[in-house]
């Protein structure tokens, strides 16, 4: 139903639903009890700095690029001891009240174990037990746990004028159209401290069928995949394209942290000149993860 709704409904229309409050309350309520389950984000985060070998984020400051419905991410970088979190977002979707759920669905024990290598056990545990005891989250409740929703912001326009020293995003790159990436990359880097990092997951699979149709939007032409398309579907940026983008970025160097690939599904027959890539192994991948460190000499906006 929901797929016949989108294609009878005028585009403009579904957007504004998806925009609507209590569409928003009800996708935060979904998330909470799911994806967006506080240990299963601890358990998320846990990897990437696993993977990255990154240095504790006690008494740092971090910002969220794309935070979404729930903002368990951010408070991940709570348990573990972050001074503040910047929870960003270019529409304002975050409905606090979700974090509810998604603490109390949470296995306690998970987040404090999960998180352990990365902060000491008991501080995690006390900030858990802390999270435990909230009765009604809200954006004020936040601001006192250091975590403050800025939303909305674009960062393709604008810097958030704030030195950070480590910037993430999981799924979020993703969404922003072509045109915008380089912009929204550098004003990243010119607010991340000199030494600072980067953590970007980015999820290149086609949005409207992942799971069964996963390369059906690398075929459509580009005059026919405007930037709400490329919002909602997928910018159809390669791993290749990736690459050269973060490697352009002055006084910093990129790695990847994984790439994983799709051949379990076709490629379309025809695929789009305008989708730049390097061949068919370079379209088949389908997540990527990059961890970016700024040089201890780089400049940063005051």
């Amino acid at each position: 139903m929901k797929r016949i709704l989108k294609r009878i409904l005028p585009e403009t229309l579904v957007d504004r639903i998806r925009h609507s409050g209590p569409f928003t309350r009800k996708v935060a309520r979904r998330y909470a009890r799911s994806s967006k389950r506080l240990d299963i984000c601890a358990a998320q985060l846990a990897h990437y700095l696993h993977l990255s070998n990154h240095p504790p984020l006690a008494d740092k400051v971090c910002l969220e690029i794309g935070s979404g419905w729930v903002l368990s991410h951010a408070v991940v970088c709570y348990l573990l001891g972050a001074r503040r979190v910047i929870a960003t977002d270019i529409f304002p979707y975050a409905r606090p009240q979700a974090l509810y759920r998604a603490v109390h669905d949470s296995i306690v024990y998970l987040p404090r174990d999960i998180l352990s290598p990365f902060a000491d056990h008991s501080l995690i545990r006390k900030r858990f037990d802390h999270l435990l005891s909230i009765r009604h989250f809200s954006f004020e409740a936040l601001s006192r746990l250091g975590i403050d929703y800025v939303a909305p912001i674009d960062f393709a326009k604008v810097a958030l004028h704030l030195p950070v020293d480590f910037i993430y995003s999981i799924s979020a790159f993703e969404h922003v159209p072509c045109a915008d990436i380089p912009a929204v990359l550098r004003n990243l880097v010119v607010n991340l401290r000199p030494g600072g990092t980067m953590i970007h997951c980015i999820h290149l699979e086609d949005h409207k069928d992942s799971l069964n149709d996963p390369f059906a939007f690398l075929s459509i032409p580009s005059d026919q995949y405007p930037r709400t398309q490329q919002t909602l579907r997928g910018n159809r940026t390669r791993s290749n394209r990736w690459r050269q983008l973060f490697g352009a970025l002055e006084n910093t160097e990129s790695t990847f942290l994984y790439e994983w690939t799709r051949n379990d599904r076709d490629l379309p027959a025809r695929i789009d000149p305008s989708v730049l890539n390097s061949g068919e192994a370079d379209l088949r991948v389908s997540h990527i993860g990059i961890y970016t460190t700024k040089s201890p000499a780089g400049r940063m906006q005051p």
